[in-house]
């Protein structure tokens, strides 16, 4: 019994917790949605569309049904957010094209835009997109945040129609109390003779009305609000014919409005029976028999005077009887918001102005009883006629005489069989074969209820019931011109019984727009409600957007273009028609497509079009015009047309495309051993993907030279000869023409055959000669030698011909100028100003025969090459920040000298791009605000890194240090030089320079740094290069230069000859700031990457350095120029991570590169450590000078060789500072384990540890430090006990039997794991450098 008892209390408590959640709290369960990990949005629909696979959802048939669909140009999605950060949270919004050949959907590039999401303030797991800019078409919408170094992101899809609709449409300026709602198929009705619509428009720019088939008037909308101009009014009944517009799609209405004129001032009449108002304007209600008087109700407008219109000035009678004593005077709102009648007392009178100031007062007011009229006999008459009489303005005081008289005969009848309707439900969700039982479905009140289709359901509930239940009648208000179409459909039923006096409807073709209808049965009571249905009768495109591009290639000759869409929201459809081009689509024919026939729309409302493309149409290469159009016919009998109009422009890619035309340099004469660039080899040129040498080769070729200058689309030079450079794709043809002649034909081969192989050819006149490598897929030509025979200009036309016979041309002008000088360098960089965001500015100047050029003080250099000895340079350095600084030239030749002057504007503002050159050599330099300052001993000087072939080292006392702040991007310092030249951007017209990707994709690599973030700029430091070769010598030398960028005229940073390579004489120091939100806590895991040459494309490696956590500075040793940054650890290895005792320590060894992990998953923190690891590791942590030679020390350790965690360099350097030596003469072993003995030698010998005599004392000594001494090889004994008494080392604690203190261990033959040699190499550290804090632990 105890057994049962236990589980059954728990059964029994479990089951009162659940019944104290309410019905409906605990939800059922759904079917499975496609789940989410990082982003969940609120609106079920969009969330099942996550990461949804979109293609093959053909957007004829499955699209529409599977992803989000709205109506709307912007959308808002909330929901929550998880394992993201949410201050990294955002949004992108692109719009998906449809390929119908591949069935495949692909993002437009034209058509994308970020957006905002926010946290939300409430709740911080919780996210908020709002107005988020939807494209016309299907939306993928993609969330994303980041987490570490790592983004999560999660996609969406929502399809967007826009298409014109109208929610909303009144009339202002109507003369009665407020705005009139212009519903479909009613006459509404306005006292002035000029008014002006208000409305509601959503996806529609502009709408066009015209009065009685009068002159359109136009008014744009904005912000989705429609105020059209002033509307002139004819007396009676005016058409108003209404079209909606954007650029594609348009609906155009009819609607009517009576202009109503003085002689019928009464607005609005009701008699109430004590429970129910009943309309007498226009009207013959049916009220109670027993009734023998009922209150009357009347509003209308009479004309201004002076005094008010209240029993003192007024006369009021009923059938001649005056009841002026007993009205009583009320507000004129006679319904309340929610559309039940309301009576309120009120004195303020309403009045009614035009232009001269009052002309109306609206009056409303109460009769309290009004007696019927009896027959002979005394019985009330079942016919009521009341003759309600109003008089205003007592003429004379006497109150017989008026200004103003009106008068009205209402009419209503008497029954016993009285039928009143008590309430009206709408039903959005039934369904017929659910048989009425309505608790199954959704009962919304039908007063102000919204509907979403033309279609729908309703419920009526009376006080009895009607004699005949299926005449229920509707009427469009306010004057119930058009019935509402009503079915029924059987009682309402609770389960299978009937529900008393409940019935249910169905409305079909309802009106658009916010409709007053009401409701009765012939022998019952009106009910009214207002019910807004906004129709969205529209034309949609699947495949296409307006706007769109569709590429295709005309080399195969007609292509199809598939357009396939759906006619959606129309009530019925009279016609259906397609144009292309203004061609009738009924005109076309098998010869226009295979699909040219729109089909039955009105049973089906699809279409599948395929038409072709070619010259003769339908479709052709360029803009062309498609539209759609629809006509129906509306629940009031007017017609509304409905057309789609887009502009598709269709691409054709097989067009010849000109990459390259421009001037090319002349190598001088044979004696300087010049010669042109020689073209790659076929099989070079030819292969996929090419080398980057070969990428070279063809940039070579392609450079514009300096000489020629671009500006107002024409190359400017005094050079007497040039080559012509071509380069192109997509041709067949290539025609070159000077002026009018054509000097140049060459047919280019196909793709699929043999292209050109590489060689000089000569025209067949024997006037030219021409280099040509390549196929209509790539080509390249040089066409020799062309020349000025005096100053002048040459104007040249390129004209390549595709295998369509397409053509595409280019101009090129070339002019050769005599000037007293030429400013190669510096161009303007804005407009005709130079603004620069560096201290200094590089001059090129050529000038023929000029003895020498001298800028501001100092003389410029000649430049040394043979074909350039008519030009000076100089780098002026020391331009004043954030002002002009005025630069005077001056030209010498002999006795003469010109004199110019440039202005330029320095703007010292800090940022990528900006750079700095010393004004002269220094040892100590501090720039970029104090973000990095560098220093070097006194005497220190630039010299070779290496000898030369003479084995000379060269020095360079004068060369000026630059510094800059590189772009993130693809390590750019310099984007515009000073000759206007961009890189890596070609935005000038034959005036860029594209950097070979392999550059900037090794300055982007993460091999080295993928656990790491940048926490500062990425500097820029460069002690320029030396010479080439030795002055004076005629092939090939190159002077030495001042500090450059990494991409320069000189060359690129990592790809100069060894022999040019500089470096300073003696080691610096290099201080850099870094991120001033970076923790204290985390110094130890800060250190600094620097991107220097290796293997001629360049490397990133850390560089352990000394961190001050307060001034949040790094202080690294500094022997080599190139870029450096610092960066913090951002994750790790889990076998540092969950490691019992070492993880600070690995982690910061890590950070700092003195030690690498061993795989790719696992930093190997419990394997052995080697011999050349532990050398290599005691190298790095001292910031030991690296070798530079290629000497070798150990047979099994030459040049070039090692491991992830040693290599020649580092045990190189180790032997030659007498870290270490062989294990036997001329071998080191790098890769055994090291023994604990062998650490501690190699320890002392790197600190320098004072050693005690290897003698019978340190013997006896060690006897009592460690119990295993005897172990211990002779020629450690030293170094043990200097490591040991310098706490850098210990032993293993053991305790022997009887022994009340422990005894210890030194294990000298045991090895040691990664783990434990980091341990030892931290020790030694802080002892010995300032890399990590002395309490660091």
């Amino acid at each position: 019994m105890q057994r049962i008892k236990k589980p059954f209390i728990w059964l029994t408590l479990l089951s009162l917790i659940i019944t104290l959640f309410p019905v409906g709290l605990l939800n059922t369960a759904e079917a499975a949605t496609n789940g989410t990990t990082y982003f969940s949005p609120d609106i079920l629909d969009i969330r099942k569309t996550a990461n949804m696979v979109v293609d093959g959802l053909d957007p004829n048939t499955s699209l529409r049904t599977s992803v989000y669909a709205t109506n709307n140009s912007t959308i808002e999605i909330n929901g929550t957010y998880s394992k993201v950060s949410g201050d990294t949270l955002k949004a992108q919004v692109d719009l998906l094209t449809w390929d119908p050949l591949t069935k495949k959907w692909t993002a437009d590039r034209v058509h994308s835009a970020p957006g905002t999401v926010l946290k939300d303030p409430s709740n911080e797991n919780r996210f908020m997109a709002s107005n988020l800019t939807l494209f016309p078409g299907l939306n993928r919408i993609t969330f994303s945040g980041k987490f570490g170094n790592a983004e999560g992101s999660e996609t969406f899809y929502v399809l967007y129609d826009k298409i014109p609709y109208v929610t909303k449409l009144s009339i202002s300026g109507s003369g009665f109390l407020s705005d009139i709602n212009l519903n479909e198929g009613t006459r509404a009705v306005v006292k002035n003779s000029q008014i002006s619509l208000l409305g509601e428009a959503f996806n529609t720019t502009k709408a066009t009305v015209t009065v009685n088939g009068g002159t359109p008037l136009s008014s744009e909308i904005y912000n989705n609000t429609l105020a059209s101009p002033p509307l002139r009014l004819s007396p009676g009944l005016n058409k108003l014919d209404i079209t909606f517009s954007n650029a594609s799609d348009s609906i155009q209405i009819t609607r009517d409005v009576y202009y109503f004129t003085e002689d019928k001032p009464f607005i609005d009449l009701y008699v109430h029976d004590g429970t129910t108002e009943h309309k007498l304007l226009d009207k013959y209600p049916t009220l109670k028999k027993d009734l023998t008087s009922a209150k009357l109700y009347v509003q209308l407008l009479v004309p201004y005077d002076t005094v008010p219109f209240d029993a003192a000035n007024s006369q009021v009678t009923v059938n001649d009887v005056d009841v002026t004593p007993t009205i009583k005077m009320l507000d004129p709102n006679l319904y309340d918001t929610s559309g039940k009648f309301t009576v309120k007392d009120s004195t303020n009178e309403v009045i009614i102005e035009d232009i001269q100031g009052p002309a109306y007062r609206l009056v409303t007011f109460e009769i309290p009883s009004f007696v019927f009229t009896t027959d002979v006999n005394g019985v009330v008459n079942s016919t009521q006629t009341p003759v309600i009489k109003v008089n205003y303005g007592d003429k004379d005081g006497t109150r017989t005489s008026w200004k103003n008289s009106t008068s009205y005969t209402a009419k209503f009848h008497l029954d016993d069989n009285n039928i009143s309707i008590t309430d009206m439900k709408y039903l959005p969700d039934y369904a017929e074969t659910l048989n009425g039982d309505i608790t199954k479905f959704s009962q919304v009140s039908l007063n102000n209820a919204r509907v979403d289709k033309s279609d729908f359901y309703i419920m009526v509930q009376t006080n009895s019931a009607p004699a005949t239940v299926a005449d229920l009648l509707g009427k469009y208000l306010p004057l119930g011109a058009k019935n509402v179409e009503i079915e029924y459909k059987g009682e309402a039923k609770e389960g299978t019984t009937a529900k008393a006096n409940t019935y249910i409807y169905k409305v079909t073709n309802f009106s658009s727009g916010e409709q007053k209808v009401s409701f009765q049965y012939a022998d019952s009571t009106p009910y009214t409600a207002t019910i807004s249905y906004a129709t969205k009768s529209y034309i949609n495109v699947n495949n296409l957007s307006d706007g769109q591009t569709y590429p295709y290639n005309s080399k195969g000759g007609q292509k199809d273009f598939v357009i396939s869409g759906e006619y959606i929201g129309f009530d019925n459809i009279v016609s259906a028609q397609y144009f292309i081009n203004g061609l009738d689509g009924d005109q076309l024919t098998s010869e226009h497509g295979s699909k040219v026939k729109l089909g039955d729309i009105n049973a089906k409302r699809t279409f599948d079009l395929s038409l072709f493309i070619s010259s003769t149409g339908p479709l052709v290469a360029g803009e062309n015009k498609i539209e759609f159009r629809g006509v129906s016919i509306d629940a009031a009998g007017n017609k509304q047309v409905i057309s789609k109009v887009l502009r598709i422009y269709i691409i054709d890619e097989n067009v010849s495309l000109i990459t390259q035309f421009h001037p090319g340099k002349v190598p001088p004469a044979e004696a300087f051993n010049q010669k042109r660039v020689e073209f790659p080899s076929w099989i070079d040129f030819s292969a996929d993907p090419r080398t980057v040498e070969t990428e070279k080769i063809i940039s070579q070729i392609l450079e514009l030279p300096t000489e020629f200058k671009f500006a107002d689309d024409k190359y400017t030079t005094s050079e007497e000869q040039y080559d012509l450079l071509i380069r192109g794709n997509g041709t067949r043809f290539v025609n070159l023409y000077l002026g009018s002649d054509k000097i140049l034909t060459i047919e280019i081969p196909e793709a699929s055959g043999t292209g050109y192989e590489e060689g000089t050819k000569t025209t067949g006149d024997g006037k030219y000669t021409y280099d040509i490598i390549g196929n209509d897929k790539d080509f390249l030509i040089r066409v020799h030698n062309f020349k000025f025979e005096s100053p002048g200009t040459h104007v040249y036309n390129l004209e390549l011909i595709n295998s369509t016979g397409a053509r595409t041309n280019q101009r090129l002008e070339i002019t050769r100028e005599m000037a007293p000088y030429r400013l190669l360098a510096p161009q303007p960089t804005v407009g005709g100003q130079y603004v620069v965001n560096k201290n200094f500015i590089r001059f090129d100047i050529e000038a023929e025969g000029a003895t020498k050029v001298i800028i501001g003080k100092d003389e410029a250099l000649r430049r040394t090459e043979p074909d350039k000895q008519n030009r000076f340079t100089y780098d002026y350095v020391g331009l004043k920040p954030d002002k002009l600084n005025k630069i005077k030239i001056q030209i010498v030749r002999g006795n003469s000298t010109i004199n110019a002057t440039i202005e330029v504007y320095y703007t010292s503002t800090v940022g990528i791009d900006a750079q700095y050159m010393a004004e002269k050599p220094s040892n100590k330099y501090s720039v970029f605000n104090k973000k990095l300052e560098l220093s070097f001993p006194k005497t220190t000087i630039l010299q070779s890194a290496v000898p030369n072939s003479d084995q000379i080292t060269k020095f360079y006392p004068d060369t000026k240090f630059l510094f800059g702040i590189a772009d993130p991007k693809d390590g750019v310092v310099e984007r515009r030089n000073d000759y206007g030249v961009l890189i890596n951007d070609n935005s000038e017209v034959n005036n860029g320079y594209l950097i070979p990707a392999i550059y900037p994709s090794r300055f982007n690599s993460k091999e080295n740094t993928y656990n790491f973030t940048r926490v500062s700029d990425i500097y820029w430091i460069s002690g320029g290069v030396g010479e080439l070769g030795d002055r004076g010598d005629l092939n090939g030398y190159k002077p030495a230069t001042n500090g450059l960028s990494p991409y320069s005229t000189e060359g690129i940073f990592t790809a100069f000859e060894k022999e040019r390579e500089v470096v300073p004489s003696q080691r610096g120091t290099l201080k850099l700031s870094y991120d001033s939100n970076v923790v204290d806590e985390a110094g130890t895991l800060v250190t600094v990457y620097r991107f220097v040459d290796a293997g001629g494309y360049g490397k990133w490696e850390p560089v352990a350095g000394e961190v001050n956590t307060k001034a949040h500075t790094i202080t690294v040793p500094f022997d080599k120029f190139g870029y450096y940054t610092v960066m913090k650890l951002s994750k790790s290895y889990t076998d540092i991570t969950n490691h019992p005792w070492a993880r600070n320590i690995l982690n910061a060894l890590y950070s700092k590169g003195i030690m690498e992990h061993l795989r790719v998953d696992a930093f190997g923190a419990d394997d052995q450590t080697t011999r050349g690891e532990f050398a290599s590791l005691l190298v790095k942590g001292l910031n030991l000078p690296l070798i530079k030679d290629e000497q070798q020390t150990f047979f099994d350790v030459p040049a070039g060789s090692g491991t992830v965690t040693w290599n020649f360099v580092h045990l190189e350097t180790a032997a030659r500072a007498g870290i270490i030596t062989g294990r036997t003469e001329g071998f080191f072993s790098p890769n055994m384990p090291i023994s604990r003995q062998d650490a501690a030698v190699m320890i002392a010998r790197a600190l320098k540890l004072k050693l005690s005599l290897n003698d019978q004392k340190l013997k006896d000594g060690m006897v009592k430090s460690f119990i295993d001494s005897g172990k211990i090889d002779y020629y450690a004994l030293p170094a043990v006990q200097a490591v040991t008494k310098a706490k850098i080392m210990s032993g293993s604690s053991v305790t022997l039997p009887g022994a009340k203190k422990p005894s210890y261990n030194f294990n000298p033959d045991s090895n040691m794991t990664r783990a434990e040699a980091g341990k030892i190499a931290v020790e030694l550290l802080k002892k010995s450098t300032n890399i990590f804090p002395k309490n660091f632990s």
